[in-house]
């Protein structure tokens, strides 16, 4: 069917009033031919002001120098289409990032008669493309690389280490983030991240990358093929630029930050080894104290694993309740009539090695474990209290993790209605550590369970820095002076001084004192003077389990040689 002279124009008027799409012809040349409401609202150009001129106006310069659009006319000629896209001209200059696709056209008996050309303004796609992507592997807070981004150009360097080159991971964990965000709120936090970022990017050599792997977590990837001496040296000014008080507000805070070090390729190929032998130094610096930075070794792997193996162990131990929990006498400091008992958490596995609750109760903390194997020391010993003559009391203690969730105070509050022990009786012992983890919230937990009825001491007492202050804000019932000052109550007049002060401390405040490790005779007898309310050690009792004081006598407060 012939086209009619109608439709033809139909067709032109429709092509003339497409508004998105940039549409007209080329003669053979590249001479533009016609002009649509498309093409001069892309390109600025009115329709008398472009037709007639070659269509490499459109083009940057340096692109007509190298005869790029008459090549693009080559391959649409050679080809029947050419499709690209790439920067073009507006009229008053300004680039747009187009997609551009030529066709050649043909009259019938296969002759070149010119070209159509559709182009289209994608200026608006490509940015949203390259946010996405920049979001996509980029922190959101710091602009940083992010964990995944971080990997994947770590992995794209290590194959440059077979050609004998080098490079160090640095890992990066800050040391009193936490208290800021509690203290001052997270837009204070993240403040002081966006800083700890902006401080990273000034201190790291040139085409060094570094990135934010989550939370208080930072890496750096040192380029360049440093030598051993370099990564020192960067991972102590990372150490000492971050020591750096950081103003906030009307305060200054103080956070400082731990770094471990892999350098490659002597610890490690593979970027997943690399970052975790740095992982690993970095642990290894957290332990030794924090503000510094350690080297990865050999010996650190052996550790992880073994604490991996321990960490086995403690998870299944959990699962069965294959724990113990013995019994330390509280005696009264005059009679030496027991008063009560410290439940003392104990763990023999299954090979029969007793392992040090200094070993597995900070690990049990940091796995967070800690709720759930407190919770059954807590119903253990009440339930063992219970069938205690008298008003024999049985301290048991709490940990950090506990103290800081509210659903600690239900679990207290179960555990005393399903044991039917008489609040009272409990005593719930408490560090500085604790506390300060969280002193509000901590606050009103203990403040809810002391109107219970449940005693709360105060445990290793003077050895902190905030005690005194502790004293008066806590609702506190007893406190515990530490072993420390009661070894040294023959030796010292501090250590005198402090236990006498401790003492006149709680009798102003109508508390109960328990002075911790009575291992002598002497040491009794300078604390019965110095008229410390109850006694705690070696030589009183030794922790044993509660079989063992139900044999020594049905009166519990004989069961000890000075009953």
């Amino acid at each position: 069917m012939i086209p009619s002279p109608l439709s033809d124009r139909m067709y032109r008027l429709m092509v003339e009033a497409v508004t998105d799409y940039a549409i007209y012809m080329l003669d053979p040349d590249g001479v533009v031919l016609n002009w649509n409401a498309g093409a001069q609202l892309a390109k600025g150009y009115q329709a008398h002001e472009i037709v007639g001129c070659n269509f490499a106006t459109f083009y940057p310069q340096k692109e007509r120098d190298r005869a790029i659009p008459e090549l693009n006319l080559a391959h649409a000629r050679e080809h029947g289409r050419f499709a690209d896209e790439g920067w073009r001209l507006r009229k008053d200059g300004t680039q747009f990032w187009a997609h551009v696709v030529i066709d050649a056209i043909h009259d019938e008996a296969g002759g070149l008669i010119g070209f159509t050309k559709i182009t289209r303004d994608m200026t608006t796609q490509r940015e949203t493309e390259h946010r996405l992507a920049h979001q996509a592997g980029h922190d959101a807070l710091t602009g940083l690389f992010n964990r995944a981004n971080f990997l994947e150009r770590l992995d794209n360097e290590a194959p440059q280490l077979i050609y004998g080159g080098s490079l160090a991971v640095h890992y990066i964990d800050l040391d009193r983030f936490k208290p800021v965000n509690d203290s001052f709120g997270h837009a204070v936090g993240d403040h002081v991240l966006r800083t700890v970022g902006a401080r990273l990017k000034a201190v790291i050599p040139a085409k060094s990358i570094v990135a934010r792997l989550g939370g208080d977590e930072f890496a750096v990837v040192q380029l360049g093929s440093p030598t051993m001496e370099d990564a020192l040296a960067l991972a102590g000014r990372i150490v000492e630029t971050l020591s750096e008080p950081i103003p906030v507000r009307n305060a200054i805070v103080v956070i400082g930050a731990s770094v471990g070090v892999a350098h490659a390729p002597s610890h490690g190929h593979e970027a997943a080894d690399l970052l975790r032998n740095a992982d690993l130094a970095l642990y290894a610096a957290k332990e030794k104290g924090r503000g510094r930075f350690e080297v990865y070794d050999e010996s650190m792997s052996a550790q992880a694993l073994s604490r991996g193996v321990m960490e086995l162990k403690l998870r299944q131990a959990l699962k069965l309740h294959d724990f113990d929990v013995h019994y330390q006498p509280v005696v009264d400091a005059r009679t030496l009539q027991t008063v009560g008992y410290e439940a003392l958490l104990r763990w023999q596995d299954q090979t029969g090695t007793q392992i040090s609750p200094a070993e597995f109760v900070p690990l049990a903390e940091e796995l967070g474990l800690m709720p759930e194997l407190g919770a059954w020391v807590l119903r253990t010993a009440c339930r063992d209290a219970v069938n205690w003559p008298g008003e024999t009391s049985v301290a048991v203690n709490v940990s950090t993790t506990q103290l800081r969730d509210r659903s600690f105070i239900e679990v207290v509050k179960a555990t005393l209605a399903a044991s039917q022990l008489p609040p009272h009786r409990l005593e719930l012992e408490i560090t500085e550590t604790a506390v300060l983890s969280d002193p509000d919230l901590a606050n009103e937990i203990l403040t809810e369970l002391r109107a219970l009825g449940v005693g709360i001491a105060l445990d290793d007492f003077g050895t902190g820095f905030s005690s005194l202050r502790m004293v008066k804000e806590l609702p506190l019932t007893r406190i515990k002076i530490d072993r420390s000052f009661v070894t040294g109550i023959n030796e010292t007049s501090k250590s005198t001084s402090v236990v006498r002060s401790v003492i006149t401390l709680c009798e102003a405040y109508g508390l109960s004192t328990t002075a911790e490790g009575v291992e002598t005779e002497e040491q009794l007898a300078a604390l019965q003077m110095q008229n410390c309310g109850h006694l705690q050690g070696y030589l009183l009792g030794r922790p044993q389990p509660e079989a063992y004081w139900r044999r020594s006598g049905s009166d519990r407060s004989k069961s000890l040689g000075g009953g």
